[in-house]
Formats: C-alpha cells, sequence, structure tokens
C-alpha cells in the first residue's frame, strides 16, 4: 500500500492531523537561534534548515509527541524567485532539499508500524502573484519545478500546496509536482489549501465554489483551507465547499483573529477553545485533515489529537454541474433555460473594430468591447486575436493577462495555432474553455491541443471536421463526432461532459443546390448527437447560417434559427447578445419566411426571403447630414449647439462670422438657442447631460469669438452673485447654475463653498449685483439661509434672492422665508428657474412665482398630532434575535489592494448613477431607445471615466470599521468599553407618529448588544480634479465626474457593510464572498447621519472619536460634513427588523 492509498484508507476511520505554526515556534526560540545563523538575512526561515537545524528539530519533535500525522517542511518560501530577495535565489534546491531530508529523518524516527508519520512538503504562494503580472507563469514554473525536485529527493511523502492566494499560481504549482514526479519517477501526491480573506475570497478574488471548480479536473489529495482567518470565520467557506467538492478536505485554520498587543500580533484562541471550533468542520461531508496555522502551537495540536480523531469523517458527497469558470466566478456549462451565451465581438476575424484596436495594440480598448459583452448579457466570452502578418501569440499573452484580471465571466480562447491556445492558458487563472479542436491535420494536433486541455483544466470546442473536410450530412457529423468523444476520452482522460461540439452549419445565403439542406441537417445533428451523449454540450456560430444575406434581415433568420436548435438540445451559442430578436416579437408571416428557408420548404424558399426583407417599409434613407446641408447659417450653428457638437461648431463659426455679426451670434443665435434648450430640458424633452454639452459648447463658441466681439462698456450688468451657504461643501448643483447662467448670457459670481454672510454682503458692496443665490443640500443649510435673510433684513439690503437646492420646498420659502425678508425670494427647483428669475430681474419684473400651476395643485391637509407615549407603551422590535458575535472589537481598515479596487464600481448602484447622479432619465423614450442610448452613450462615458479613475490612481478607497459593545436607553445609544463603562453615546431622535420608532430601540437595554460603525472615502483626488475640470469648462465631464466619485463613496459604504454581515454571519441569503454584490434585500440597515431616521449631523462626532478617521485624512467640518466630500459615514444595525423610517 503506498502513501496516497493508506492516507485514503486510514481517513474512512479517524481525520488525519496535519501540525501547527512554525513562526509561533521560532519566535518562542529566538534565543536558541545564533545570530550569525542568519547570514544577515533575518526573516529568510528557509536559512535555519542548514544553519540552525536544532531548533527546528526541536520544533518536529514537539508536534510529533502531539501526535501529528504530518510534519510540514520549512520550505514555504524555498524557490529562487523568494529567495532572490535576499540575493541568495541560487540556494534554492539546497534550502528545500535540506528542509526536506530534516522532517523526513524525524518523521522516520516517530514513526512506528500503526502509526507512521508523514514528510509533508510545504511550497508556498511566494512574493509574487502570476494573475497580477508580478510573474509570468514559465518563471513561476521553473521556479516551482526546482523546488519541487529537491523537495522529492529529500523524501516527501506528499507535497502541500499551501495558503496559495491565485488560481494561476495553484497551476504553476501543480504543473511543477507533475513534471517533477514524472522526471524522478515518483507519485508524490498533492494536496492544494488555499487562504480565503475576511473578504470572502482569496486575494485574487475567487470564492469557494469558483476554486472548486477550477480544481476539478486536477489530480489532487485534497483541497481546502489554511491562514487568512480563524476557525469561526472559515466555517462557511468549509460548508459551501462540502457541497460542492467530491474528494477529501482539509482545514488548518490560524488560532482566531490576529490583534496588536503592543507592536506584537498575538493570536488570541487557546487550544481548547481552538479545538472546540474545529470539531465543527467535521460535520461537514469531506473533511478529513485537520491542522493549525498561524497562533498555533503543539498544545492546539494535542487537543486536535486527544478529542478529535475518535470522530469519523464523512466521505465526501459534494458534486455540481460541469462548470467553466473566470478567476471570480462559475458558469455551469449547461444553463437553464438553455442556451449559454458566448460574446463574439471580442474576434479580429469577425469584428472590425477589435481588429483595428489590435492592430493598433490599443489592448486597452479591447477590454471596452469585452465589457460591452458582459453587459449585453454573455456567459462566457469568445477571444480571438488572430490575424495575417501580426505576431499571436504576442496580441494573446497581452489580451488574455488583461481579460484574466478585469473580465468577470469565463474566456473562450479561440485560436487555430497550438502556441496561441498554449499562450492563452499560460495567463489564464480559471477554468476556460478552448475553441477549438478538430481532426482536420489528422491526429497529431489534435493530441498537441487536447494534450493541454488536460494539462491546464480546460474545457474543449470540438469541431466536426475530419481530414477529409468539414462535414455537411446527419450521419458525417455524428461519426466525426464519435471518433472525436473516443479519442478524447480514452486517449487522454477528458470527461465527457468538459466537450462541447459545433456540428457547423453553413449558410443559407449562398443559394448552392448542396446547402439548401443545411439548416435540417444542423438542427437534426444537434438532435441526435445528444439523444446518443447526452452529457455533451453543443454549440454553434449562429451568424454562419445566414452568411451572405442582407444586414437588416440576418438577426430574424438568426432568432429563427437559434430557436429551433435549442428545441433540438444545443446547449451553447456563439452570438452578438444584442442582435437577437425575441420570437414573440417576430410576426407569424416573418416566422413562416424565415422556417421555409431553414427547412427547405418551398423551391423558391431564398428568393421569397430576400423579396419579403427587402420590400418591408424602411426608414427614409435621406440622412442627417443632407438635412444639416439644407440649413441656413443660423440654423446650423443653433442646431450644432442643440446637439453639443465642438468640433463643428469652431470651424462653423470662423467661416460664418465673415458674414454674420460675431455679437449677433452670441447674443441672438447661441442666447435663443440655449433657451430653446432650456425649454427642452424643462418638459423633459432634453437630459440635463446633453444640455451641459451644448453649454460646453457655448462656452467654447463664446471663448473663440471673443476676439471679434466689439469692445463697448456695458453701462449695467445683469450679475448674480452666487454661492454655497456656511457649512455645506456641496458645490454641483451651484455650478450647475453657473453654467447655465452664464451661457445663457449672464454674468456670475461664483464664491464657491461655505460662504459667510459676510462675504456675500462684502460682495454686494462692491456694487453692481443684481441678484444674490443661495444654494444648499442639506437640511441644515436651509436654516443658515434663514439666518443670512434675517440678517439682510437688519442691514437693510432688499436684493432679490434665489433659493435653491435638494432639502428646500416651496412651502418652506413660503412659510419660513418670505415674512423675514422684505426683497424678492425666487425658489429656484432647477438651473433653468434661474434663468427665468434672472430674465425676470433684468427686464424689471420681480414676480417671483416661477410655477403659478403648481399653487392650484397644493392641498394643504391638517396633519394629525400624537403623543409619544412612554416607552414601556411602545411596541419595541422582537428580543429573540441571537446577538452576533464580531471577530474583533474596536476599530479595523478594510484594505483594498490596487488590484481589488476595481471591485468597488461593481458595487456602485449604475441605474442611480446615471438617472440621478447623472441625469440620463428614459423619460420620453421608448425602453428600445433608453438601452441604445446607454450602450451607445452612456455606459462608454461610463467605461472611460473608471479607466481614468483606476489608470491615474484617482480612487484612493479608506474603509473604516469597527464593532463596539452597547445598551440602549430609551433614545441614546450607549457605546461601552470591556468593563461596562459608557465612552460615547449616540443620541437619536424618536418619530412622532407610529410606531413611535427611534434606531436605539434595535439594540437591548439590559444586556450588552454589539453595534458596527463605518467610515469610508473614494480619497481627496477625485474633488481636486474635478475642480480642474469644471474650470477647464468641461461641464459634462465634471458632471459625470462628480456623481461617478460620490457613487464610488456609496458603493465603499455598501463594501463594509457586506463586511460586517459576513464578519457576523448575517449573509445566509447572499453570496459568501466580499465581490458578491447584493444591494438591499439583506439583513440589517445601515443609517447615515443627517438623513431621514438620524438627521442630525453632529452623530458624526461620536463616531470619529472611536472610528478616528483623521488619522487617514478624513476629518469633520465645524458643521460635522465630512471631508474629502466623497466620504461617508453610517452606524450599522443587524437587526432583521430595522429598515429606513422617517422622523
Amino acid at each position: 500500500m503506498n502513501t496516497k492509498q493508506y492516507i485514503l484508507e486510514t481517513i474512512k476511520t479517524r481525520p488525519l492531523i496535519i501540525d501547527g505554526a512554525m513562526g509561533t515556534q521560532l519566535q518562542q526560540r529566538e534565543d536558541k537561534i545564533p545570530p550569525e545563523a542568519w547570514e544577515g538575512n533575518e526573516g529568510c526561515n528557509e536559512l535555519l534548515n542548514v544553519t540552525c537545524p536544532e531548533v527546528l528539530n526541536s520544533i518536529f519533535s514537539a508536534y510529533l509527541t502531539a501526535g501529528a500525522d504530518f510534519i510540514t517542511t520549512n520550505t514555504f518560501g524555498a524557490f529562487s524567485w523568494v529567495l532572490d530577495e535576499y540575493g541568495i535565489g541560487e540556494r534554492a534546491y539546497e534550502l528545500a532539499y535540506a528542509g526536506a531530508k530534516l522532517v523526513k529523518e524525524k518523521c522516520q524516527e516517530f514513526s512506528t508500524p500503526t502509526h507512521p508519520r508523514f514528510c509533508l512538503g510545504s511550497i508556498g504562494p511566494g512574493t509574487k502573484l502570476p494573475s497580477l503580472g508580478h510573474i509570468t507563469y514559465d518563471a513561476m514554473y521553473e521556479g516551482y519545478l526546482e523546488t519541487a525536485k529537491a523537495l522529492i529527493d529529500g523524501g516527501v511523502d506528499v507535497f502541500l500546496l499551501e495558503t496559495c492566494q491565485d488560481p494561476l499560481q495553484i497551476k504553476a504549482a501543480l504543473h511543477a509536482t507533475q513534471k517533477a514526479n514524472e522526471e524522478r519517477k515518483t507519485q508524490i501526491p498533492v494536496m492544494v489549501s488555499v487562504t480565503i480573506e475576511l473578504s470572502g475570497t482569496m486575494l485574487i478574488g475567487t470564492d469557494a465554489t469558483t476554486i472548486a471548480t477550477i480544481m476539478e479536473p486536477f489530480d489532487i489529495l485534497s483541497l481546502g483551507f489554511n491562514c487568512g482567518t480563524g476557525p469561526e470565520q472559515v466555517l462557511k467557506h468549509v460548508k459551501t465547499l462540502s457541497e460542492v467538492w467530491h474528494k477529501p478536505i482539509s482545514v488548518h485554520s490560524n488560532a482566531g483573529l490576529p490583534q496588536n498587543r503592543g507592536g506584537y500580533t498575538y493570536y488570541p484562541m487557546g487550544p481548547k477553545e481552538f479545538v472546540e471550533h474545529q470539531s465543527k468542520f467535521l460535520e461537514y461531508d469531506g473533511v478529513s485533515f485537520l491542522g493549525g496555522c498561524c497562533g498555533t502551537t503543539p498544545q492546539h495540536i494535542r487537543g486536535l489529537v486527544d478529542n478529535l480523531t475518535s470522530i469519523t469523517p464523512k466521505p465526501p458527497s459534494g458534486s455540481h454541474p460541469t462548470s467553466i469558470a473566470s478567476l471570480f466566478h462559475t458558469v455551469p456549462l449547461m444553463q437553464k433555460p438553455a442556451p449559454l451565451l458566448v460574446g463574439e465581438r471580442s474576434n479580429a476575424t469577425g469584428s472590425k473594430a477589435f481588429r483595428e484596436l489590435i492592430l493598433a495594440e490599443d489592448y486597452e480598448g479591447t477590454l471596452s468591447v469585452a465589457q460591452q459583452q458582459v453587459r449585453a448579457g454573455a456567459h462566457v466570452l469568445d477571444v480571438n486575436v488572430g490575424f495575417a502578418g501580426r505576431d499571436e501569440t504576442k496580441d494573446m499573452n497581452a489580451v488574455m493577462q488583461m481579460y484574466n484580471q478585469k473580465i468577470s465571466i469565463p474566456l473562450m480562447p479561440d485560436s487555430t495555432q497550438v502556441k496561441g491556445l498554449e499562450v492563452a492558458l499560460k495567463n489564464i487563472g480559471g477554468k476556460p474553455i478552448l475553441n477549438s479542436v478538430n481532426l482536420e491535420d489528422g491526429e497529431e494536433k489534435f493530441d498537441q491541443v487536447c494534450a493541454l486541455a488536460k494539462k491546464f483544466g480546460a474545457s474543449l470546442v470540438c469541431l466536426t471536421i475530419d481530414e477529409e473536410g468539414m462535414a455537411k450530412t446527419v450521419e458525417k457529423k455524428l461519426a466525426v463526432a464519435d471518433r472525436i468523444i473516443e479519442l478524447a476520452t480514452k486517449r487522454h482522460n477528458i470527461k465527457k461532459e468538459d466537450l462541447v461540439f459545433d456540428v457547423l452549419t453553413f449558410t443559407l445565403g449562398s443559394g448552392d443546390e448542396e446547402y439548401l439542406d443545411a439548416g435540417i441537417n444542423t438542427i437534426e445533428a444537434i438532435r441526435q448527437l445528444r439523444q446518443k451523449h447526452p452529457e455533451v454540450g453543443a454549440i454553434l456560430g449562429l451568424s454562419n447560417i445566414s452568411f451572405g444575406l442582407d444586414k437588416d434581415a440576418r438577426p430574424y433568420l438568426n432568432s429563427m434559427f437559434l430557436h429551433h436548435c435549442v428545441e433540438a438540445g444545443l446547449t451553447s451559442v456563439i452570438i452578438n447578445v444584442k442582435h437577437i430578436i425575441p420570437i414573440n416579437k417576430i410576426s407569424q408571416e416573418e416566422q413562416e419566411v424565415c422556417n421555409n428557408l431553414i427547412f427547405n420548404k418551398t423551391p423558391d424558399a431564398l428568393f421569397e426571403f430576400i423579396e419579403y426583407f427587402s420590400t418591408k417599409e424602411k426608414v427614409d434613407t435621406q440622412t442627417e447630414d443632407d438635412e444639416y446641408q439644407k440649413m441656413s447659417d443660423e440654423e446650423k450653428i443653433a442646431k450644432l449647439l442643440m446637439d453639443g457638437d465642438k468640433e463643428r461648431m469652431i470651424p462653423l463659426v470662423e467661416e460664418v462670422r465673415h458674414k454674420i455679426a460675431p455679437e449677433k451670434i452670441v447674443n441672438e443665435i447661441l442666447i435663443d438657442a440655449m433657451k430653446v434648450i432650456g425649454d427642452l430640458f424643462g418638459s423633459g424633452q432634453m437630459q440635463l447631460p446633453f444640455v451641459l454639452q451644448s453649454a460646453e459648447t457655448m462656452k467654447k463658441t463664446v471663448d473663440y469669438l471673443n476676439p471679434y466681439l466689439p469692445k463697448v462698456e456695458k453701462t449695467v450688468d445683469t450679475t448674480l452673485v452666487l454661492g454655497t451657504v456656511k457649512g455645506d461643501v456641496h458645490d454641483v448643483g451651484k455650478n450647475l447654475v453657473d453654467i447655465i447662467l452664464s451661457n445663457n448670457g449672464y454674468k456670475v459670481q461664483n464664491l464657491g463653498i461655505k460662504v459667510e454672510i459676510e462675504d456675500f454682503i462684502k460682495t454686494l458692496d462692491e456694487g453692481h449685483v443684481s441678484a444674490l443665490g443661495m444654494s444648499g443640500l442639506l437640511v441644515k443649510s436651509t436654516q443658515v439661509m434663514k439666518e443670512n435673510l434675517e440678517i439682510l433684513q437688519e442691514k437693510g439690503i432688499k436684493i432679490p434672492i434665489l433659493l435653491g437646492g435638494a432639502a428646500l420646498t416651496r412651502k418652506f420659502i413660503d412659510e419660513f422665508c418670505r415674512p423675514l425678508y422684505d426683497g424678492p425670494i425666487f425658489y429656484c427647483k432647477d438651473a433653468f428657474d434661474g434663468v427665468t428669475a434672472m430674465s425676470r430681474i433684468e427686464a424689471g419684473n420681480f414676480d417671483t412665482d416661477l410655477h403659478p400651476k403648481e399653487k392650484e395643485d397644493i392641498v394643504i391637509k391638517e396633519k394629525k398630532k400624537y403623543t409619544i407615549p412612554p416607552l414601556s407603551e411602545i411596541k419595541m422590535p422582537s428580543r429573540d434575535i441571537k446577538i452576533p458575535n464580531p471577530p474583533f472589537w474596536g476599530r479595523r481598515e478594510l484594505k483594498l489592494a490596487k488590484h481589488q479596487r476595481e471591485m468597488a464600481f461593481d458595487w456602485i448602484n449604475h441605474k442611480l448613477l446615471f438617472k440621478s447622479r447623472w441625469g440620463y432619465s428614459s423619460k420620453g423614450l421608448s425602453k428600445e431607445a433608453y438601452q441604445k442610448q446607454l450602450d451607445e452613450v452612456v455606459w462608454p462615458a461610463y467605461e472611460k471615466l473608471k479607466k481614468r479613475f483606476l489608470d491615474e490612481n484617482l480612487f484612493e478607497p479608506t474603509i473604516l470599521y469597527g464593532y463596539w459593545k452597547c445598551r440602549s436607553d430609551d433614545t441614546n445609544l450607549n457605546i461601552l468599553d470591556d468593563d461596562g463603562n459608557i465612552i460615547q453615546t449616540f443620541h437619536f431622535p424618536r418619530q412622532t407618529k407610529p410606531p413611535f420608532r427611534a434606531i436605539s430601540d434595535f439594540f437591548h437595554s439590559d444586556k450588552d448588544d454589539v453595534v458596527a460603525l463605518t467610515c469610508v472615502s473614494a480619497g481627496p483626488k477625485i474633488s481636486e480634479v474635478e475642480k480642474a475640470i469644471y474650470e477647464a469648462g468641461n461641464y459634462t465631464e465634471y458632471y459625470q465626474f462628480h456623481g461617478l466619485g460620490v457613487e464610488l463613496a456609496e458603493a465603499l459604504a455598501e463594501i463594509a457593510h457586506k463586511q460586517i454581515r459576513l464578519d457576523l454571519n448575517i449573509s445566509e441569503n447572499e453570496g459568501s464572498k466580499l465581490s458578491d454584490v447584493q444591494m438591499n434585500r439583506y439583513q440589517g440597515t445601515r443609517y447615515s447621519f443627517g438623513y431621514a431616521a438620524c438627521p442630525d449631523l453632529e452623530l458624526n462626532r461620536p463616531l470619529f472619536d472611536l472610528l478616528k478617521p483623521e488619522e487617514f485624512g478624513i476629518t469633520l467640518s465645524e458643521t460635522f460634513q465630512i471631508h474629502p466630500e466623497q466620504s461617508t459615514s453610517a452606524i450599522v444595525v443587524y437587526h432583521p427588523e430595522a429598515s429606513y423610517f422617517n422622523i
């Protein structure tokens, strides 16, 4: 019985125990390690294998005495690229060999016939991750190969790939151990153990289900978890893995989450508590190996041996459908409902746009093409970079390295070159599907591609082509498929479930008699193939069926053909998802015309199809440019302004200014056109982003014409002094007013944000001011406006006032503002109300009622008044909810590595961003028209900005969160220290109507409860850059830049909240990793200060005292607003009944 057989037999009766931490034990023996043992490279523990073996032997002996079955070699970083950092990379073999030899000898010393001990060869992840481009697959493979051979030579019994952080790193290590076994003629089994962070994924972003999918094709002894977190946090991932993994599972976690005590790392979990938690792992099927990682000692391992080795492990029972995967997600090959959608536009042969990007080596540009397909609903992305005259391996390497990191769906490398497929596979961490293999060049090339698929654990698209060419009849298609199945499964040991067949289809548009039955033959071949081999899939390049036909007719034929193929058993389709028409939107007549051609029902089916679609009513073919050329110069200028077309406007006005006076162009044509734009905006026919484009065009046109305008001193300027009031840092709405008014011919003095009333008055005293505009976003700002009006009244100032801001209402101004001030007050709901107000002021009309019709609609209802009852009479939320146990107390920073920052964009509420922040409303547009606008205008603008935020490091996320003990006291929430003393108090208001709720009600008053606090920021650079954009007159970009920054802060708040739900184990009904986006529909609620349930911004003060965001550059203003502006804070309530409410 060999080692692997012994292990598999033993775990049928008891779990096998792996040893504990090495670092902890070395720290305890620091005094026994002479300084010279480090050879000037302190921290390089692997050196001790040759310089201080006696200390290591004492550690191994302690674990063996405790009863461990496996002793891990001190070779975690014993490979060249890690040791190179110490300047001793050439010693990798020496140190790995010595490390294995030490453990092997010690295991032999302790082994008995009834209790053999095993040498576990440790191979760590190193300091570089291939999926992030730190190191190439080939360099990592070569380093691992040298170490694996040294470990075999030193006597290891089992390889342990531990603390794995990147699936591509695991593949390189597996290939290295396989090669080492071949060269040394051994069969050393391999255990794989990954590290799941608190985020719920590996460092690279891979969750438990996805790593199981990626590892499923590989011959490994076990898959499991070590390091990263404590046993409490890893439990849910063990549960997930047990449900999907069909082989043994290992778990060797830390002794709890690390804590910092006096500058030293401390692991709080003692042996007894550690064993209690480890015992829970054995409740799950397949868990067969237990051990310890950071912070564990021989006492922890003795506890496992004494208490858990009498328990019989449950055999593995996990299963899940054959799937493919990206680094981030798993996708079953057999979709329900079918088919699996494969995006086809990332193809240098089939897409001109993609090809041009490849030819220009604009690899970043190809990413946008790929992401469009992801958004359109593709499950998989086909990627073909091959083009005549190009180095395909260079292009494939660049594209795949990027897509592996940044594309969330699985990849389908598409190449006729074996080398091209190999290069792709060396860059893909997930489980891809190769496109494709066939027998056109005989079995030699077929074998090469199959060997690649098997080696890298990939699924395979198989074409029904043999040495005689493409199979055309049903019989031939099936015969070639049978042969391929036989070769792939028997010769290469590839599962049938990983084979997906393209039985090929030929165009029905050629009229060639040979292909009249092409549709029938394809449909029938799919049907018979799936009946005979139900395990395999069937795929189709859909557009081939309509090749050569009119582009407007092709979607109808393609859609009908897809419908019939899916009915026959098609499981996958290569497709442009946007070009498929739902069957219910194809008329019966259109269906009949298509079906006649597909099934060759009539002799003239092709002619009838062409004739039918050529006579369908078409849109007027007169181009927009034809209409434009017929316009007068004045109409052209107005049209280009309406279109926001800066590029054509400047050459036009340069030409026209010689015929039309520049002052007329500005004061009549442009100003009149801007007024029309204002009317269109007011009626909902023009959206804000397009208004801003017009304003940009207006500014650039006026700037261009300025040298040609007559220099005449105006006796009176219609001028608005504008500012955001004291204590308010929000300036986007105010800047919009500036933009619109300035481009409607008014002069604006923009005083900026946090403007004191004294500064407003000082500007008024300087003269030539027509009106004063005050803006504010916050509820508190409305009170500041009232105070400002009182001061103006006291000073006898009667200038017209424009008031605007999100918190203002007409009723508030009528009831609370007008009585305080004798001058005219205009309530401006938007920037164009400001234009109307200023035009009235300019004309001497001080009628402040800008929307008289609204008054007629106002019905004042007498509100029922309630008296808040005593606390004992208020129905409280349920007290039967289990109080969660947080993994730590106090504050912690959740760091997003640079490569993880892109994840924050997935947490953005894009609907809110596009409609509310950016102003792209669907009002007045059909569903199709709005979707087209999103696809062609909005999403490209978003992707461009996203790229800029990431490439220029403008997005600098900070996420702070933490847990504190607390108790409620009526409307107070008291925060407690470890001794139960009150260290802070949050004072919440109570509703003045049923159910009389206060946030504090969700917490216990008679026993300690737990509250979470968060503070996040997208960083200071965003505000700095948006200011420069605004000053440059790029108004659309400014507005979008600001909106994206604000939503990124909200996205960070969602990420913090998700982490809290993961920590508190209240995320049962959502994904188990940080990147699993879940908007709403989760347990608990996040309340931000300044909003309905807790409107008092002053509550930020105790939150800041606890979280201390100032240490991270996040500060509070004198009015308790957070800086940078793209920041937010919250109190997080875990209670399932918690929800938003108004006071």
